[in-house]
């Protein structure tokens, strides 16, 4: 079928963009490979070095299940909702400022950077940035980054090609802690500039990944409207008669 034809071609070519993207960030995140027109030092340091780590809050039930409010209040499920694959834009909970006062909850800053740091999801390996002043549950963690140092793309791209799994300690539990999260190895431009031009071209190769899969995506919703119209009987295979 020439639908199966297309979502193998796309297949593949998001699986080579991928390939691409990932060699990018091991020459670019490294300055092993420089961007034109900079030659500014680069700094071996730590992520507790260019900012905090905080933990999320316990999301007591009965302040659950509001779609309004001052704060989006995100559990480690939201990173699934469409439309947050990079930054979280729309949570399933939200509270008032005097339930969060009632709750204690921590409130993340925008522009921080959000993770699992309990559970198998922390193998998941998902970064998300806030885009507004929000609260994360208690198996969550934010990187609240130091904006006169550090760029939050760039960053995010660097913890993106980073595997927390790696930190967690044999256990019963997957858990990260803030001395591991500290301990994170960072190579950083002095220069922003060179950060944001760097975020900036993997940003592009985000956007060509995203457009296929949303190519991808459409395909297989035609792939699976013609299997529907012919299981259904609702349309029928043209058979041509043999010449007689």
């Amino acid at each position: 079928m020439d639908s199966d034809r297309l979502t193998r071609a796309l297949e593949l070519m998001i699986a080579k963009k991928r390939a691409i993207k990932q060699g990018m960030m091991q020459q670019l995140l490294t300055g092993k490979i420089r961007l034109p027109g900079f030659t500014e030092v680069w700094e071996e340091l730590h992520a507790g070095d260019i900012g905090q780590f905080k933990g999320g809050s316990g999301f007591p039930v009965r302040f659950q299940g509001s779609k309004s409010g001052k704060f989006p209040f995100f559990k480690v499920s939201d990173m699934n909702n469409e439309g947050n694959e990079l930054f979280m834009s729309g949570a399933k909970n939200y509270i008032s400022e005097s339930q969060r006062k009632q709750m204690g909850a921590v409130l993340m800053p925008k522009q921080a950077i959000v993770f699992a740091k309990v559970g198998a999801a922390v193998f998941l390996e998902r970064k998300r940035i806030l885009t507004e002043s929000s609260c994360i549950d208690n198996n969550m963690a934010a990187l609240i980054l130091d904006d006169t140092r550090a760029d939050v793309r760039f960053i995010y791209h660097m913890l993106t090609n980073f595997p927390m799994g790696s930190l967690v300690a044999t256990g019963a539990l997957p858990s990260l802690n803030g001395r591991q999260l500290r301990s994170i190895p960072v190579s950083l431009p002095t220069d922003l500039d060179e950060q944001r031009e760097i975020a900036a071209v993997l940003g592009d190769a985000d956007a060509e990944i995203s457009a296929l899969r949303n190519r991808l995506g459409k395909a297989q919703a035609v792939k699976t409207g013609m299997v529907q119209e012919l299981l259904t009987g609702r349309s029928h295979l043209a058979i041509k008669n043999a010449a007689s």
